[in-house]
């Protein structure tokens, strides 16, 4: 069944350079009015980073909305006009310490990204795999583990950030 719902007024919108809040009005296909509030964020990019059949992680960083750190892939924001790729150099280059040329083969696990999407948030989510020179010496990683199917089982456990966790999950399921 198709909804037509007409958007009203804009009631309010509160800019960042990393995410926008704003608060509409909606008509819906029954003619009531309908306030919503959504976040638009902008795009994600997780990188599981293997070296010699290791996956590499960074230390926990804080989470100011838990309050506390967590263990995550490498990740961060896709800035405007960035292919996935190049930011996942930059955020291996920031998180695990390599530098870019220790980066041998990049490869996206979703060319469109995976839409991270409700009523409240709109934004995608690129995974990329970077193989990393097995002579190559990162110089921030906290821990490695296997990139093999227990390893990979293992850290899903492990993790609590839903947008790592579907990035495991892509790798598993390429394990077969």
């Amino acid at each position: 069944m198709h909804q037509n719902w007409e958007r009203g007024e804009r009631i309010v919108m509160v800019e960042s350079p990393w995410v926008r809040l704003i608060a509409e009005r909606w008509r819906d296909d029954a003619g009531r009015e309908l306030d919503y509030w959504r976040v638009e964020h902008v795009h994600s990019v997780i990188v599981a980073a293997v070296q010699g059949g290791q996956l590499l992680l960074p230390r926990p960083q804080f989470r100011p909305g838990l309050g506390r750190a967590t263990l995550d892939l490498p990740g961060g924001r896709l800035p405007a006009h960035t292919a996935p790729l190049d930011a996942a150099v930059a955020i291996a280059a920031r998180e695990l310490g390599l530098p870019p040329e220790a980066i041998g083969d990049l490869r996206q696990l979703n060319q469109a990204g995976w839409p991270v999407n409700s009523s409240f948030s709109n934004q995608l989510l690129f995974g990329v795999t970077a193989i990393v020179d097995p002579t190559a010496n990162p110089s921030l990683p906290y821990e490695a583990l296997p990139a093999d199917r227990d390893g990979l089982t293992a850290l899903l456990r492990r993790l609590e950030c839903l947008q790592c966790r579907t990035v495991v999950l892509e790798l598993l399921l390429a394990i077969g």
